[in-house]
């Protein structure tokens, strides 16, 4: 197991609670919430006490690293934000149609979302509800936890919908590198281009890039 941070001598009941904790840590990558205290009936205690020794830091609301974990800003975040999507630049990253790490993270929220608890490090798209469930599907960071992205088609259909705020060299290099891709689904893509109404533009596109 990858992630076993600590050593509490426990003896009876409080060993069984020792071995939840250490199981929980090494199976989500070094990681415990709060959460799963409340969830498993584990007196707060034991997470003041492993805050205190050290051997856990408060990452974020909630969120809790061990000592040897590796520190996963794309995950953090959207465990304290579930209803923010990755979108643009940062799925880009994600997909690996682009290979540099975006200065910012890219997330898109429906209308209406509170979103004055963001950093300054994070850049907001919103759509409206009914197009913000269109492409979701789920990918690994690079520390192999799970987050919620728009899928390649839903994202390119973005890049070609908002072509004009998109830097060149970002549009080009994540078009071209799609095109490489054996997993893509042009049929997918075009008929996301119709649900935005971007379907002349994604269709010529496509023609110039299959030449």
């Amino acid at each position: 197991m990858r992630h076993i941070c600590y050593n509490i001598r426990m003896d009876g009941k409080k060993g069984i609670y020792q071995e939840k904790i250490e199981k929980a840590i090494n199976e989500n990558n070094g990681i415990i919430t709060t959460s799963y205290f409340k969830e498993n009936n584990i007196p707060r205690i034991y997470l003041t006490k492993m805050v205190k020794e050290g051997t856990l830091t408060r990452v974020g609301r909630g969120i809790y690293l061990c000592e040897n974990g590796d520190y996963d800003d794309y995950y953090f975040f959207q465990l304290t934000y579930k209803n923010c999507i990755y979108s643009y630049t940062s799925s880009l990253y994600l997909h690996d149609l682009i290979d540099k790490i975006p200065e910012f993270k890219e997330i898109t929220v429906y209308n209406n979302y509170n979103t004055s608890p963001f950093n300054k490090d994070v850049f907001v798209h919103y759509v409206k509800k009914e197009l913000f469930q269109v492409g979701i599907t789920e990918v690994k960071t690079m520390f192999d936890n799970p987050v919620k992205v728009y899928d390649k088609e839903r994202t390119i259909c973005d890049l070609i919908k908002n072509r004009k705020d998109i830097e060149s060299e970002i549009f080009v290099k994540a078009l071209n590198n799609y095109m490489k891709r054996k997993d893509i689904k042009i049929n997918k893509l075009i008929e996301y281009s119709k649900i935005f109404s971007i379907e002349d533009k994604a269709v010529e596109i496509l023609e110039v890039l299959y030449e």
